[in-house]
């Protein structure tokens, strides 16, 4: 069997996993409605007492549209896949790879994007359905050109996040319990990547900051593609850091792999 059949054969494994929770990704959905309705009465407070209708940079149906489609992508791009990472080290699930032809952080990556294709396609319905809500109740215009590079955005977003948290996971090398890293992690990087509210929100010193690093990149810009806050111009800059940020992180994660590898005991498994 080919690299590349492997690997295809660990996306499938990763989309067939999917099927079996995918009633597990619409509850987590459906409770990412009452967040959601709450900012959305909380937003329509402040933009009622406003005198210039623009708050922090956005419209009123600027900031509706980001509220639920930000909730939507946070959804679409969660990982869980670090645990996996963690039991395998310290449960001896590496030595399987070690004997076997295939790379590690390859199988991870198949599995993830195979695991995020069905979800991906619930996600994209969820978001018509939300669109066209809002083009009829705020009055949001969407340009066409916008939703291809918004799926675009969102891909990239996921290959983002997935380096992001592999990074993390590496951690179980060295330290123990690290359990509660994880969650620390995923809360503060949840908060600067947009997923609760636009970064535009910490002030113009820590956005200028976070327009420099991968966070933002995975909810706020794709959710800003879409709901047309930037220009042609911003958008290909947005998706080229995205790049990359990806090419930087690969070889980050990889570094740490390999640093990792080197401290590794071979037992259990």
């Amino acid at each position: 069997m080919n690299a590349w059949a492997k690997y295809a054969k660990s996306f499938q494994m990763g989309f067939q996993n999917s099927l079996e929770y995918r009633l597990d990704f619409m509850l987590s959905l459906v409770s990412a409605v009452f967040p959601v309705v709450i900012q959305y009465f909380l937003w329509t407070a402040i933009y009622e007492s406003s005198q210039e209708g623009v708050v922090y940079g956005y419209t009123y149906s600027q900031m509706i549209t980001y509220t639920i489609l930000a909730a939507v992508v946070t959804k679409l791009i969660g990982t869980g896949f670090e645990y996996d990472v963690l039991d395998d080290i310290k449960n001896g699930g590496l030595n399987k790879f070690i004997v076997k032809p295939i790379g590690y952080f390859f199988y991870r990556a198949a599995c993830f994007f195979g695991s995020k294709l069905m979800f991906f396609l619930i996600s994209g319905l969820l978001i018509a359905v939300a669109l066209a809500t809002l083009q009829f109740y705020v009055g949001l215009l969407i340009r066409p050109s916008n939703i291809a590079l918004f799926a675009l955005a969102v891909v990239f977003a996921l290959a983002l996040n997935f380096l992001i948290f592999f990074c993390i996971g590496t951690v179980s090398f060295w330290l123990t319990d690290v359990y509660h890293l994880f969650e620390a992690a995923r809360i503060v990087i949840i908060v600067v990547s947009g997923g609760i509210f636009p970064t535009d929100i910490l002030g113009p010193v820590v956005g200028r900051v976070l327009d420099w690093l991968p966070f933002a990149y995975t909810i706020n810009f794709p959710v800003d593609v879409m709901n047309g806050r930037l220009g042609f111009a911003g958008i290909m800059e947005g998706l080229a850091l995205q790049l990359v940020w990806i090419a930087v992180l690969t070889v980050i994660a990889n570094l740490l792999w390999r640093r990792g590898m080197k401290s590794y005991s071979a037992v259990g498994g």
